[in-house]
């Protein structure tokens, strides 16, 4: 697989600021020490190289996301109860990244700045897109917070008092409308990958979907549907009129592990070995295939029985239809199911998996030290070429935003605003690609039903349609808590016991498949999740930090109401 050179992988110092970039034509510049603020200004390779660390303020790849929600099982902070103002909460505050983007837009500008017009358009719109993701990122968590626009400095009143919601919302629009202006609409290979007008008006749609959810829409007030509906439209159109769409296989060779292909709107780069690079294939892999590291991201049952069959029909572990034998359940899945899960008997780098309790070695078998903790591992996005050394400095990228998103993300608008045709358009969409058959004839049960679906759904069922496809389709691919959380589900789905399940095989010849099958409880202990988690709290330190902080409703004290004139 051909790599990139993408620049901001690059390393070299820079007054205020840490810009990772290792060019020769770069360093042969001028001494390192000789490298003053005033300079990156002036010089167009020294500001492309402040941006390129700019980059790195976004957030990427991290397999503990996946622990919260249904798809895997590990214990996580966001559903332990156990959160307070100070203790375990999953805090999220990058204002000194912010910090970096404030003092690049507001010196890029300036007389003194002699870098070509042209250049600077571009590079401010990098810079503003990535301010508008990490302020969007913020407010996922807390609502309204400090809206900071300045490169403060010691001598300025830092106590700035937190903005509304609803004003941190049309900021984050504003930067993606006029980032959207500034950007171009592809860049030269060697710069693939970075920040284009697709990917601000991508993101645009994104942001919206967000604002007309029940988390930040309680109301339901349509008309924040129907801004999503036309920014998403918008966004397809666009897109669409410059090649994207999505890859006509869906498989990690396809999807993601051909870097940049079609389907791809942002990501974050890496490259191995050379540059900036991920140890997140380590962090998945088993235990045998890596090193300090015992497999994140281990599929429940719940997210193995969610995908459906290649007729489109839904199954699960124990229907009757597999005689007691699960190996057949893993059968004749769709594409998506293949590209995610790693299975008893399912070949995987380079073996043949023994994921039951009486296998021997350490990486396979539940319950032996370090095992699989639900019977499966996943393979989303995994690079099974890697070796073990280089599983931990992988270059696979993070695709933080794909064509697919951007469909479904109109589909749930459309559906919203009651256009079920067009949200089933979609649906069909995405499940045609996943392999699964348009019609079955002779299955009496999929009578008038196009690629498992009923084209006739209600509103509710549509929603219910959309909200299953998208656990399946972005699986691992840190979605699923922010689309539980903004569809306010969090409490209801992720609360109690008996929540979310291991497969347990044990050899017995005797048995259909020559197995016998147990399906543990992952949670004996309840998983607590408050209705005030959807707005987090501000930590102790950060309150005494600024005496004009309100504390989040819900918390403590705290009078800051993150609806307040949403």
């Amino acid at each position: 697989m051909r790599k990139k050179t993408y620049q901001y992988l690059c390393a070299i110092m820079l007054a205020g600021s840490l810009g990772l970039m290792s060019c020769e034509d770069v360093l042969d510049k001028k001494n390192l020490s000789a490298v003053t603020e005033g300079d990156v200004w002036t010089d167009p390779v020294l500001a492309t190289a402040f941006v390129n660390n700019i980059y790195l303020s976004v957030p990427s790849w991290d397999v503990t996301l996946a622990d919260a929600t249904d798809e895997a099982s590990r214990s996580s902070s966001w559903i332990s109860g156990t959160t307070t103002i100070d203790n375990g909460g999953p805090a999220y505050w990058p204002y000194a990244d912010i910090r970096k983007m404030n003092l690049f837009l507001q010196e890029i500008d300036k007389p003194s700045s002699t870098i070509d017009q042209a250049v600077k358009k571009t590079l401010k719109g990098q810079v503003r897109f990535i301010r508008a993701f990490v302020y969007f990122e913020i407010i996922k968590r807390y609502g309204g917070v400090p809206l900071v626009t300045m490169a403060q400095e010691r001598d300025d009143d830092l106590r700035v008092p937190r903005n509304s919601t609803k004003e941190c919302f049309d900021f984050v629009l504003s930067e993606l409308n006029t980032a959207a202006g500034e950007l171009p609409e592809s860049y030269p290979a060697v710069d693939l990958g970075r920040v284009t007008k697709g990917a601000a008006l991508a993101m645009k749609g994104r942001v919206l979907l967000f604002r007309a959810s029940p988390q930040f829409n309680p109301t339901n007030n349509p008309a924040h549907w129907q801004a999503a509906y036309d920014a998403n439209k918008e966004a397809i159109t666009y897109l669409s009129s410059k090649g994207a769409g999505l890859v006509d296989t869906y498989s990690n060779a396809a999807l993601f592990l051909a870097e940049m292909n079609k389907e791809v709107v942002f990501a974050i780069r890496y490259l191995n070995p050379s540059g900036r690079t991920q140890n997140r294939d380590a962090a998945v892999r088993p235990i045998d295939f890596t090193a300090n590291a015992t497999g994140g991201c281990h599929p429940t049952q719940e997210m193995v029985d969610a995908f459906p069959l290649k007729s489109g029909k839904k199954t699960a572990w124990n229907d009757p239809q597999y005689v007691g034998d699960v190996t057949k359940s893993w059968q004749n899945r769709d594409n998506r199911f293949y590209a995610t899960i790693v299975y008893n008997g399912a070949t995987y780098l380079g073996r043949t998996m023994a994921l039951n309790a009486d296998a021997s070695g350490n990486g396979y078998s539940y319950g032996k030290s370090n095992g699989t903790l639900t019977g499966y591992y996943s393979r989303k996005a995994i690079d099974e070429s890697l070796d073990i050394t280089n599983s931990q400095i992988s270059g696979t990228d993070y695709i933080d935003m794909r064509y697919a998103e951007v469909l479904m993300n109109y589909a749930e608008a459309a559906m919203e605003l009651n256009k079920l045709p067009e949200a089933f358009d979609v649906l069909k969409q995405i499940r045609k690609r996943a392999g699964i058959d348009e019609t079955t004839p002779g299955d009496a049960s999929l009578a008038g039903k196009l690629y498992g679906l009923n084209p006739s759904m209600t509103q509710s069922e549509m929603r219910q349609a959309i909200q299953d496809e998208r656990y399946i389709e972005f699986a691992f691919e840190q979605k699923r808590l922010w689309d539980l959380r903004r569809w306010r589900l969090m409490h209801l789905k992720m609360t109690g016991k008996d929540k979310r399940h291991a497969m347990i095989l044990n050899t017995d010849a005797s048995k259909p498949g020559g197995f016998t099958y147990t399906l543990y409880d992952r949670d004996n202990a309840p998983m607590v999740y408050n209705e005030n988690m959807y707005f987090l709290p501000l930590s102790t330190a950060t309150m005494q930090g600024n005496a004009n902080l309100k504390q989040t409703k819900g918390w403590g004290d705290g009078t800051f109401d993150p609806l307040e004139g949403m």
